[in-house]
């Protein structure tokens, strides 16, 4: 395995990992939910300001990525543990949300709900960090921008750089605040075994429901 690990001091802190085959990225973070239904992100018919929350990853590598037993952290401790048999497909990825009974196709990728029974990630700034048991393999932190009733990230997805942005601004986002399992624009990602034509139905109608 190689890492390699950068510090901005008060702007970002990033370690990235990778292996043969695959590639964890922390493509989305969802900390600060929009008032009443538009910041219902996990599609359950409720906005609650710590269930919505929710942080997006994706497997940017060949070949399929076991998660079992990782866990993945905020600034202040673990928040989820990933249960056995947590597989990522390669080109696909996993949704976290901080609680709630998520509703919806979420671009055919991987749900689950944070074990500790929420993320609790801070509107004016944290870090998600992911560990395997032995040590971290993503970390991304994010400062005031993740505060404003709406997700950040990358602009493009996979490969935008930090710091992450405001999901309402990234390139065609039309005005969402969230994308969860799908790329920004809603559409899915290649490898979530969904034919590139199909649209994720229900994060479109969540999309036209929660436009600024």
């Amino acid at each position: 395995m190689t890492r390699l690990s950068i510090s901005l001091v008060g702007l970002l802190s990033v370690t990235l990992a990778s292996s043969p085959g695959w590639a964890l990225v922390i493509n989305e973070i969802h900390a600060d939910p929009a008032t009443e239904i538009a910041g219902d992100a996990n599609g359950d018919g409720v906005r609650d300001a710590t269930e919505d929350e929710f942080v997006e990853l994706y497997n940017d590598g060949a070949a399929p990525l076991d998660m079992s037993g990782w866990t993945l952290h905020d600034g202040y401790g673990i928040r989820h543990t990933f249960p056995a048999g947590t597989v990522i497909p390669a080109g696909c990825g996993i949704v976290v949300f901080g609680g709630g009974t998520p509703t919806g196709e979420f671009g055919k990728c991987t749900v689950q709900i944070a074990s500790t029974g929420m993320l609790g990630l801070n509107n004016t700034g944290d870090s998600v960090t992911i560990n395997d048991g032995s040590s971290d393999v993503a970390s991304v932190a994010y400062g005031t921008e993740g505060g404003d009733n709406q997700s950040v990230t990358r602009d493009p997805d996979i490969t935008g750089p930090e710091p992450l942005i405001k999901h309402s601004v990234a390139t065609g986002s039309g005005g969402a605040l969230f994308s969860p399992g799908t790329r920004i624009n809603g559409t899915v990602f290649g490898g979530c075994c969904v034919p590139s034509s199909v649209r994720n139905t229900s994060w479109t109608r969540l999309k036209n429901r929660h436009r600024n």
